[in-house]
């Protein structure tokens, strides 16, 4: 029975995985069971995934509301000045 839920189960690694490629293409259909599968049992992988969707969804509307479409849209100095502030704090 062990060897069995082995091959039903997935990990929480191949879990988050197919959690962040499922946005992108349709997983297949026993990839989507044992996702859901594993979702229902470990809660750590399901946020993870929720907090996944909440970004890519952030993402979709922020490009599709773009107000500042190019570096054009910004002045000379105003770029300068944040390259250098981000410069400064990844050091």
């Amino acid at each position: 029975m062990k060897k069995l839920m082995y091959k039903i189960m997935l990990t929480c690694k191949q879990a988050t995985f197919y959690s962040s490629i499922k946005s992108f293409k349709k997983l297949e259909f026993v990839r989507g069971i044992q996702l859901k599968l594993h979702f229902m049992a470990c809660k750590n992988c399901h946020e993870f995934d929720h907090q996944s969707q909440v970004i890519d969804q952030s993402l979709v509307n922020f490009h599709k509301n773009n107000t500042l479409q190019s570096e054009e849209k910004l002045s000379k100095e105003k770029i300068a000045e944040l390259k250098d502030l981000i410069n400064q704090r990844t050091k």
